[in-house]
């Protein structure tokens, strides 16, 4: 039989115990590590075009992605410019659109410090207001990133980003877009139509591939239009007639999402993330052609906006 140990070396064996607990406790537990700062603030003027933007994890909804670094904020918006370089933008109402004009050198967004819709011009750092008192408004630039709308309950604000002269189109149809410097808008739950911007219209296009039109985007010269449809992209005519069925090459795993719109007369941008391959890619709407763009993997399931590519 072992002998067990007698009463006065209870506190000797216990006083023992609690340094070997204390000193295994210290051994595993590390220091607390000095976390990383936060990326920088977009600068008023910076010479590098934005590339694109992306919204990161709202705490308010958690099935939103997560920041992929500890450096990303908690909520709101960050840039990426051509070179890779990332700022956030804690200006920006992380609740409200943002959106890159196709140059890269202008951001529109809902100002949280001046409680309006501002454009941002980051070659100048002067910042250009826009009349509106709502912060839930979809913008949308024009492809020669001078015009901006913005849609509103019985109309849509242009704003020429050049001269300041504000434009107001009547009417209470959906902003989808641009064609050349003529608005696209929604007229029905399969169609769409182009307006000049005295109102007048330029033409009505129906088709049942059209029942998305947050998927459509129509060319610069207004004659075709772009739809995703599974893993093909749909080249409708302006009588709605399917002119041609195009196959990106992509991937094996990439997913076709969304058609994002034209880069000029013969290419459209595609929102297509995949393993461990680029999310955004340019097609040629003839041969099904494409070019990834740089930097743009992290953007797989967030709200993002294309800038310059």
């Amino acid at each position: 039989m072992i002998p067990g140990p007698t009463p006065a070396r209870f506190p000797k064996l216990i006083a023992t115990l609690c340094l070997l607990a204390t000193a295994g406790s210290a051994a595993i537990i590390p220091p607390s590590a000095p976390q990383p700062p936060l990326l920088p603030v977009l600068p008023a003027a910076v010479a590098e075009p934005v590339r694109y933007g992306m919204r990161v994890q709202d705490e308010r909804f958690p099935e939103r992605i997560k920041p992929f670094r500890a450096t990303e904020p908690s909520e709101g918006w960050l840039v990426v410019g051509a070179s890779g370089q990332r700022w956030r933008l804690p200006d920006a109402l992380p609740a409200a659109d943002v959106q890159v004009s196709p140059d890269g050198r202008k951001l529109a967004y809902y100002s949280l410090t001046r409680m309006q819709v501002v454009i941002h011009d980051i070659t100048t750092g002067a910042l250009q207001p826009v009349p509106t008192p709502f912060y839930e408004v979809r913008l949308s630039f024009s492809p020669d990133s001078r015009l901006l709308a913005m849609e509103q309950p019985e109309e849509v604000i242009v704003t020429d980003t050049r001269s300041g002269a504000v434009r107001r189109v009547p009417g209470d149809e959906l902003l989808v877009g641009w064609a050349g410097d003529r608005l696209v808008l929604s007229h029905s739950f399969d169609g769409i139509k182009i307006v000049a911007l005295d109102a007048s219209l330029i033409a009505k296009i129906q088709a049942p591939e059209l029942d998305d039109q947050g998927n459509a985007t129509v060319s610069p010269d207004g004659k075709e239009i772009a739809v995703p449809s599974g893993q093909r992209v749909l080249i409708l005519g302006q009588d709605g007639k399917v002119l041609r069925k195009i196959h990106p090459h992509l991937p094996p795993t990439a997913e076709l999402r969304r058609v994002y719109r034209w880069a000029g007369p013969t290419e459209v941008v595609l929102y297509a993330p995949g393993y461990r391959s680029a999310t955004i890619y340019v097609m040629n709407v003839h041969t099904g052609a494409t070019r990834p763009v740089p930097y743009a993997p992290e953007v797989a399931g967030r709200d993002i906006t294309i800038g310059a590519i």
